[in-house]
């Protein structure tokens, strides 16, 4: 029988799944949420699930090619699909990382400023809505909020869609501790 913290993980996982599939931006918005609670949170939930097993969680992602010397950097650089590798380019080298160089990664850049999948997450979950509907603070936040407020990619903010390949990398480093508990509970 699962425990109620198993059964609460995997719920939260099979929710994860259909958001980061949905079209709806609400949905998507919603994931943000979900990672938040995983890895961000005071207690993560990975945490808690994770202490028994001790899984060494890898996320597998296609890091961005650096800027060959003397090129300019860009006024605006989202990483978008790129950062997962079912859909980054393909021959794209993949990196594995821990879940501290993870959420270090940075997926978009504005005027220098670069953003990282932890900033995209918190900004998405604590101001756009997810979890709490908030004002734009800190500069970083404004300009992020600008930008997504101007421009859209696929129909969508900038860093909501990029929550979409955020999700699909987490769900993929959290697998082999899902099929656990899944095996526990059957």
């Amino acid at each position: 029988m699962p425990t109620q913290q198993e059964q609460l993980y995997l719920k939260t996982i099979n929710d994860l799944e259909k958001r980061i599939a949905d079209q709806d931006p609400y949905e998507i918005l919603g994931s943000s949420a979900i990672i938040r609670k995983l890895f961000l949170d005071d207690h993560p939930l990975v945490d808690q699930i994770n202490r028994e097993c001790k899984f060494k969680l890898q996320f597998n992602v296609c890091l961005p090619t650096p800027l060959p010397p003397g090129f300019p950097k860009p006024d605006i650089y989202s990483v978008q699909d790129g950062l997962d590798p079912a859909t980054s380019r393909p021959g794209k080298q993949v990196s594995q990382l821990t879940r501290d160089q993870f959420f270090k990664v940075a997926v978009l850049a504005i005027n220098g400023k670069e953003y990282t999948i932890r900033d995209v997450i918190l900004f998405e979950a604590n101001i756009m809505g997810g979890v709490h509907a908030g004002m734009p603070k800190s500069e970083a936040e404004i300009i992020l909020k600008t930008l997504n407020d101007q421009m859209s990619i696929g129909g969508y903010a900038s860093s909501l869609r990029q929550l979409k390949a955020i999700g699909r990398v987490v769900l993929k480093a959290l697998d082999p501790l899902t099929q656990n508990i899944k095996q526990k509970t059957n």
